[in-house]
């Protein structure tokens, strides 16, 4: 009898052992989809594919999920408030939309250790409670691309977390969104980013910090090693991306070129000799005013009045003020406070675009000519008296 329990004590064991050493039916990848037309989708999309064999599931976690029915969306969005979180579906609903609008869907494999990839998914499990499911969207440092990189890589040594360098040394978030736009033909959408984002996009970026963007993302978890191995160990095809070039429009719809003859409109000294282009002349520099005061109030609001930490410290409030606003409305009886203002404006926007042309993109330079007119007519209005 006691040889029997001898036995049955080893037999148990042996298959307690077995059943440790069992290998993980759980397959990690990234999944990246190529960008779109549109300028939710221009920058592209992360997602994280979890392939559960022991259970039969092909589940795909995504961090760019939000809630357009909510009755304060567009509030809740232009304030920074909008609430982001993670959702899953099926991997083939998750790919529906991808191949009705054409774009390209990749996976990458990655070569994790069994108690790696129950972490990821125990961490996107505990993500998908109601306490945790919801954060604060953060386009440049807390998005779907950036809640991967973290997850990913809180798993692997920090060898893996600094993969070797794989961007352009200097690069800034600035100069990632300008080759994305540029690539989509998206030029005036490009000019009203430039014009909205403050100087937290002029930062320049360390490795981890280029992830934000979805192929960027990609690209350092191919370059990443660990102990000598690659993170990647396999790379798949989902989708091709089968997308029509973007169209290019003539230069004489161009941002430059339209507020260059606006520009001119408003300077050219006809005035006198042509009495009817003269009254079009002074529609066309209050409209112009106008529109600067407005947007100065709105980069003012987006700066001050809302949660956006990249659009604070705006030096496009220089030009853009929103003093304009009453100096279109009382240039005929100039306070001296505003007499001063009017006189002073030229000056320090000319010192504004020469600082700006050592920092590429903080001053767009599509609106450089229209800047000078507006300093030109300003130093006009400062000539009337009261």
């Amino acid at each position: 009898m006691k040889h029997i329990s001898i036995l049955l004590v080893f037999v148990l064991f042996l298959f307690s052992t077995q059943a440790q050493e069992k290998p993980s039916a759980l397959r990690i990848s990234l999944i990246t989809c190529t960008p779109g037309a549109e300028l939710y989708s221009v920058f592209g999309h992360n997602a994280l594919r979890i392939v559960d064999s022991a259970a039969g599931t092909d589940i795909a976690y995504n961090f760019g999920t939000f809630n357009f029915d909510d009755p304060d969306f567009y509030t809740k969005f232009v304030r920074g408030k909008l609430q982001y979180y993670l959702s899953q579906e099926n991997l083939s609903d998750f790919l529906y939309a991808y191949q009705y609008f054409k774009r390209g869907v990749s996976e990458q494999v990655l070569n994790l250790t069994d108690a790696e990839k129950k972490a990821i998914q125990q961490s996107l499990f505990e993500n998908l409670t109601e306490e945790n499911r919801y954060y604060k969207y953060d386009f440049f440092y807390d998005n779907c691309s950036t809640r991967l990189r973290d997850i990913i890589f809180k798993t692997k040594s920090n060898q893996a977390f600094n993969p070797p360098q794989f961007v352009g040394n200097g690069l800034t978030f600035r100069d990632h969104l300008h080759t994305y736009l540029d690539r989509a033909e998206m030029k005036w959408t490009r000019l009203g980013i430039d014009i909205i984002l403050g100087l937290k996009a002029d930062r320049k970026m360390s490795v981890s910090n280029a992830m934000f963007l979805p192929e960027f993302l990609a690209k350092g978890v191919n370059a990443a090693e660990v102990n000598g191995k690659k993170l990647v160990v396999e790379e798949n095809a989902l989708i091709p991306d089968q997308q029509p070039n973007p169209k290019r429009d003539s230069f004489f719809l161009t941002p430059f070129f339209i507020f260059l003859l606006i520009s001119i409109l408003m300077i050219l000294p006809l005035g006198n000799s042509v009495p009817a282009y003269g009254k079009f002349q002074s529609v066309l520099q209050k409209v112009v005013f106008i529109s600067a005061g407005l947007l100065g109030l709105l980069i003012l609001f987006l700066w001050i009045g809302t949660d956006h930490q990249t659009m604070r410290n705006n030096l496009n409030l220089f030009w853009a003020s929103p003093l304009h606003l009453v100096l279109v409305f009382k240039e005929n009886n100039l306070p001296r406070w505003l007499k001063r203002y009017a006189i002073f404006y030229p000056t320090h926007v000319v010192v504004l675009l020469l600082v700006a042309t050592f920092v590429p993109g903080l001053i767009p330079i599509a609106i450089y000519p229209l800047i000078f007119a507006m300093a030109y007519c300003t130093w006009i209005v400062s000539k009337k008296t009261n």
